[in-house]
Order: structure tokens, then sequence, then C-alpha cells
């Protein structure tokens, strides 16, 4: 072996590796928001989502992508713990389609495809057209990656050391834990099967391969696991235990396929040399990296279909493991871990949706609070306002942090749409806040001095309080669904507040002038009405938002 010949080696890797990257992230961005709506219409129930991970998997080319959007959508919450362990099963059958399409002998053609994927991203700018050329030419440069590995493993089976340790991966434990650090360095199942095809096919695993290649597999989807482990860190609970389910479903396969491997032959059952014999030829030479793709395929489908009855004891399992529940923290990111995406866009962007209903949540808690300690006076009753507007004051900033960085990932056109939209939603919620905290401290500073609105100037704000309150919630069901509640009649109801607003500061006037109140309550009152206008105004601002 040349430096030449190792410089070959780890460039194909790098070239590879690459194209499955960019292949991946061209299919997430064409499909775009809909692998979401995919994600949380067809899996609400184990069979859909086993189905739909296989199939998101197979067109997305990353299981790793997919079982990493799994946790981030059960983080979200948009996904329960039970459904996505089907998901987390058919992403590992979906990551196999790689091995398959590695298989195929298209090296001559490689080359082509892309050039045509460049060739058309340099002229086509235009989506969906220049997301699918991305896609093309990441697997284009999928296929070239493999062409170059295969050429300089040629020389690998002439070294004597790497013979040696060929050799010595006929243990099973030591090749199971070889393969699992081997896909925990490229962080790619796909990637690490790939590798292995391509010594396969140079020869470099010997005579014959599938013997140790089995055990290398069990490992290397072992070893792929690490990505979502790493992404549920600092996640919710059941976040963790989806995490859990991964490396559990991947273990207990490995020891399937050993204990079928060990005891089939005792019984008479060639498993390996039929699918030797089923997996054809190149040349009249054994198709190698067809053997290692079949035996990688077979090895996942019937692992689902021994524990996909079983995937209940999965998850007590995983509970067993992942113990207690979540402990809710005002200045903390709940949906949003660790400020990752998640390796996805459509999760990073899931992720700030329901952090932004959190603080629709916090805002409209304080409004509702202030509502009743004006209408209703109790002990304690302005108590957590002030701690409230901080977390918004958090999320706000946070949010908008965590906006900035996944617009710089590239997003596709509704993604983009989103984050802009909750750029401003952010800040109107946050400003909500704040005008519920200053009317907070209006009637605290009144309840010092003993004073009160007159009976009139209480008839007049509190039904426009009780006004302002549904709007602010049918604002935020307009920007969810605007078929649900039009933003015509927000709009309507917002001047009808402005007009209200006008008249009552007029009324006010004239109780001043009558002696009716005085000139410090008034002018508490006045600020209240004022930022009962200002909040109408950001809940039209918010339902707004949802047309563009």
């Amino acid at each position: 072996m040349t430096i030449e010949n190792w410089l070959g080696i780890v460039g194909g890797i790098a070239m590879f590796l690459f194209g499955i990257k960019i292949m991946g992230n061209g299919i997430e961005r064409l499909a775009g928001a809909k692998l979401k709506s995919i994600l949380e219409k067809l899996t609400k129930n184990r069979v859909l989502g086993l189905l739909v991970g296989a199939l998101i998997t197979g067109v997305i080319q990353s299981s790793n992508a997919v079982s990493v959007m799994t946790v981030g959508f059960v983080n979200a919450g948009l996904m329960p713990l039970n459904n996505a362990v089907g998901v987390i099963m058919g992403a590992n059958i979906g990551t196999t389609i790689t091995g398959q399409l590695i298989a195929f002998n298209v090296d001559a053609y490689a080359p082509i495809i892309a050039f045509v994927g460049v060739i058309g991203m340099t002229f086509l700018k235009k989506r969906p057209w220049s997301d699918a050329l991305y896609a093309l030419t990441g697997l284009g440069l999928l296929f070239m990656g493999m062409m170059l590995m295969k050429e300089h493993m040629l020389y690998l089976k002439e070294e004597e050391w790497f013979v040696r340790l060929i050799t010595s991966l006929e243990n099973p434990l030591l090749a199971v834990l070889v393969g699992t650090v081997m896909t925990m360095l490229l962080q790619s199942v796909s990637a690490s099967v790939g590798v292995l095809q391509a010594m396969a096919a140079a020869g470099a695993l010997g005579a014959h391969p599938l013997g140790i290649a089995v055990y290398l597999i069990c490992g290397q989807n072992i070893g792929c696991t690490l990505v979502s482990v790493v992404a549920s860190i600092g996640g919710t609970k059941d976040a963790k235990r989806t995490a859990c389910i991964h490396v559990l479903f991947n273990v207990f396969a490995c020891l399937i396929c050993m204990l079928i491997l060990w005891l089939l032959p005792m019984l008479g059952v060639d498993v390996l040399g039929f699918i030797e014999r089923i997996s054809g030829s190149i040349n009249g030479n054994p198709n190698y990296a067809q053997q290692l793709a079949n035996a990688n395929t077979f090895l996942k489908i019937g692992a689902t279909i021994i524990m996909f009855p079983l995937s209940s004891l999965l998850i007590k399992l995983s509970k067993l493991i992942i113990r207690g529940t979540d402990k809710l923290d005002g200045r903390r990111l709940i949906h949003i871990v660790g400020g990752k995406d998640f390796g996805s866009s459509v999760t990073a962007v899931a992720s700030v949706e329901k952090e932004t209903e959190r603080m629709y949540g916090i805002a409209q808690e304080n409004l509702k609070k202030v509502y009743a300690a004006l209408t209703a006076p109790r002990k304690g009753d302005l108590d957590g306002i002030e701690e409230n507007e901080e977390t918004l004051d958090y999320l706000n900033s946070e949010i908008s942090k965590y906006l900035v960085e996944i617009n710089r990932n590239g997003l596709g056109e509704a993604d983009a749409r989103a984050v802009d939209r909750m750029h401003h939603v952010i800040v109107d919620y946050e400003r909500i806040g704040d005008h519920a905290n200053n009317i907070a401290g209006y009637i605290e500073h009144m309840r010092s001095r003993k004073l009160t609105f007159s009976e009139a100037a209480m008839d007049e704000i509190a039904p426009l309080f009780l006004k302002v309150l549904t709007i602010v919630q049918d604002a935020h069901t307009c920007m969810d669904n605007p078929k649900a509640m039009p933003l015509s009649s927000i709009a309507e109801r917002e001047q009808e507040v402005d007009d209200l607003v006008d008249l009552y500061e007029n009324n006010h006037i004239k109780r001043l002038s009558e002696g009716k109140c005085s000139a410090e309550i008034g002018m508490l009152y006045v600020e209240a009405l004022t930022d009962l206008e200002r909040i109408s105004d950001h809940a039209l601002n918010i339902a707004e938002a949802g047309q563009a």
C-alpha cells in the first residue's frame, strides 16, 4: 500500500459521506414541511409508523436523520413515545436501501449522474428543480466515492497486518465491537456498510467475506444509535426513552442474529450460503457487495418481524432504564435541546413552533391572572406573574438566537416562511407579557395605596379586558389555522378595542372634570387602557403572521 492508495481510500470515504449528506439534504429540502405533516398524520399507530419510517428513510437515505428526527418530534411533543417505536424500527429497514443501491454496478454512470446534477444546479436555480438536482449530485458523488474506495482497497488484501486483522474478526464478538466503533466514527450506518461493501468488492475481506461481514454489520447497526443518544441529551424523558429504544432494538437485533447463525447450522440450515446463492454475480464473479446488502436487509427485516410484536415490552424496558418525569424549568428551553436542530430542519422548525406555543400559553396565563386580580381580587393572585414575564423574555432571546442559527443551514420555502413568521410572533408574545406585567404593577400600586377604580370605570375596563383576552386566544388560533378563525374577525374586534379605548378615555376625562375620580387613579386607568389596546395590536400582528 502506498500513500497514494491510502489517500484514495480516505478521499473515497470523504466523497461517499459527502454524497450521502447532500443527497439527504436535497431530498429533505424537496420534501420540506411535508415530512412534518407525514410524521404527524401518518404515525397514529405503530404499524403506520413502521411503514412511514421505512419510506422516509428509504427516500432521504439516512436512518440517522429519521431516528434523530423522531427523537426531536417526541421531544417537541408532536409524537407520543408509543408511536415512535414503529418509526425507529422502520428507519432501520429503510436504511438498507442505500446498500442495495450501492450493490448495483453503476460505476460507469456515476460521473455522468454527478455531472448532470452539477450542471443542472448551475443553470436551474428555481425550486424544486434546484433541490432535486442537488440530491442527484449527491447520488453521483456517493457512487464515485464508492468507485474510488474499491479501486484503492484492492491493495489492502496484500497487506499482512490487514490479513491478520481480518482473521481476528472471525471472533463474532470482536467483529461486532469493530463494527460498532466503525459506525460511531463515520456517524452513518449507510456509510459504514458502504465502506464494508467496497472492501468486500475489492477482495479485502477474503474469498467468503459474508461470514465476517454479517457480524460487522450487526455492530454497525448498534453504532448508529450513538447519534440519537447524543441528540436526546438535555431533552425530555420521553426523548431519552426514544433513543433508548433505538439502542435496545439494535442490540437485541444483534443478539437474535448471532443466535440464529449459531443454531440454524446445527439444524442443517445454511443461512449464509442461501444469501450467497441469491446474490448473483458480476462477470462470473460473486457479487460481494450484493451479498452484504442482502444480509443487512434480511437482518433488519427479520429483527423487526420478531421484535415489532414486543414493542410494548421495549417501551416498558426504556421506562425502567429512564425513570421519572420531567421537571419544568422556566429558564430552560424544553423542546429545543442544547441549541441543536437534531440534524433536520423539519425537527428544528417543529421544535421552535412548540416553544412558541409555550410562549403563548405563558402570556395567556399572565393575562388571565391579571384579569382575575382586577375583577375578583384575592391574596396571592399576582404571584408568579413576574417570574412568567422573565421566562417570556428568556424564551424570546433564546428562540431568536436559534432561529438565526437554523436559518443558516438552508431551508425549504415553507420552512423559511415559518421561521420568518416565528421571528415576529415571539416578539409579539413577549410584548403581550410586558403589557400584562404593567397592568399587574398598576394593580399592586393601587393596593399599596388603597386605591380602587370607580364603579363606572370597572364597568368599562372589565368587559374590555375580557374582549382582549378572547382576541389573543383567537389570534393564536388564526395563526395556526386561518380557516378556523378568519383574520377579518380579529381585525374587526381589534378596531372595536381601539374605538372603545378612545371612548373610555373620553369618559374618564369627563369623570375627572366632575370630580368623580382622582388624578392618580385616573392616570393608572388610562395606562391600563393603553396596555390593553397595545395587547390587541400585538394579537392582530400574530393573526396576520398566519397569512404570510
